[in-house]
């Protein structure tokens, strides 16, 4: 990317950051009566258009989710579409991250035998190459990786033997994220501040295969294969002093910044908490993202950052949709929100 094509960029994505919601304005919304409450609220905001196309009365945390994660793929298309050269090829590989999204929720409904089609990210056909129709009507998971054989997730072929091993999706999840992460790395070398977020990210993503696979037993040689083979501030010995100690113990064998947030992670186990290892981990990333937004502004990392906070937007607006559709209180919404 030339340097003033670079500037005009982060200069445009300054501008788009102001639209994001501020996090004391989440938190007015978490604090709502109940939906009707949010999305009148949410008529202040850059969802205002399509949230004003829905039928008054009928709106509920559906479709109000397919609200936010449109916004969330047209946001993030968007700066796709401004960027230049290998910025752009750059971008076009970060937003594969909805279709590899769209992939593991449709394997977890053939996983769980699910009847009905999982609910996916709202995704418009000329953004990807993977035929989601076909992929929902398949019979099982089996299928759905033959039909991806000659997409760049061909990968899940050969995950389907840990797959059955283990008997959990999370290996095939890992498959998808080493494709995804395995081809993003390629690019993000070459400008300044991407490879600290998009690094950290696969910290923290091997981290929770780790996690995640050691919680139900699984083998060690099925968790080491499964892992991206990405090192940034987690050298791969490390993380295999992780994957040979217990769970209790791997906030030890860690050094920050990754102690502390594994340590959080590892203590869901013992407590009463609904919420996922992923929600912790991604927690420690869209902090992260937020002090990159305010402490290296003027690097290329700032437009990852700025995609980062655009996807946590999303997700805390549908964990607050899908609490008040619950019934949940305020205060266990409120534990939620990243």
């Amino acid at each position: 990317m030339k340097k003033g094509a670079g500037i005009y960029l982060v200069t445009r994505i300054h501008g788009l950051r102001t639209h994001l919601i501020p996090p004391r304005d989440i938190q007015v919304l978490a604090k709502a009566r109940d939906i009707r409450d949010v999305s009148d609220n949410l008529m202040k905001t850059d969802y205002a258009t399509e949230i004003g196309q829905l039928p008054t009365q009928e709106r509920d945390a559906a479709m109000l989710e397919d609200v936010f994660l449109e916004k969330l793929v047209e946001r993030s298309f968007f700066v796709r579409r401004v960027a230049q050269g290998k910025m752009q090829d750059l971008l076009s590989r970060y937003c594969a991250r909805f279709e590899v999204e769209n992939i593991k929720r449709i394997l977890r409904a053939k996983h769980g035998r699910s009847s009905e089609e999982p609910s996916l990210i709202p995704l418009p056909r000329e953004y990807t190459l993977v035929n989601f129709p076909a992929l929902a009507k398949a019979s099982d998971v089996d299928e759905v990786a033959s039909l991806l054989r000659d997409t760049p997730y061909h990968i899940l072929i050969g995950a389907l033997q840990p797959y059955r091993e283990s008997g959990v999706t999370i290996t095939l999840e890992a498959a998808l994220d080493k494709s995804y992460f395995v081809r993003l790395w390629e690019f993000v070398g070459k400008f300044g501040g991407m490879r600290d977020l998009v690094g950290e990210e696969v910290d923290l993503r091997n981290l929770l295969i780790v996690l995640s696979l050691k919680a139900r037993e699984t083998p060690s040689r099925i968790i080491e294969d499964a892992l991206i083979p990405v090192s940034y501030r987690l050298p791969k010995i490390t993380l295999r002093s992780v994957l040979q100690s217990r769970i209790e113990d791997a906030p030890s064998v860690l050094a920050m910044p990754y102690s502390k947030v594994v340590s959080d992670a590892a203590n869901l186990r013992r407590g009463d908490s609904l919420m996922p290892m992923e929600s912790v981990l991604l927690r420690q990333l869209y902090e992260d993202a937020t002090e990159f937004s305010r402490t290296r502004s003027l690097q290329a990392g700032y437009i990852m950052a700025y995609l980062l906070l655009c996807e946590c937007e999303a997700k805390n607006l549908v964990a607050i949709v899908t609490g008040k559709q619950l019934g949940l209180p305020e205060e266990e919404i409120s534990k939620r929100l990243f």
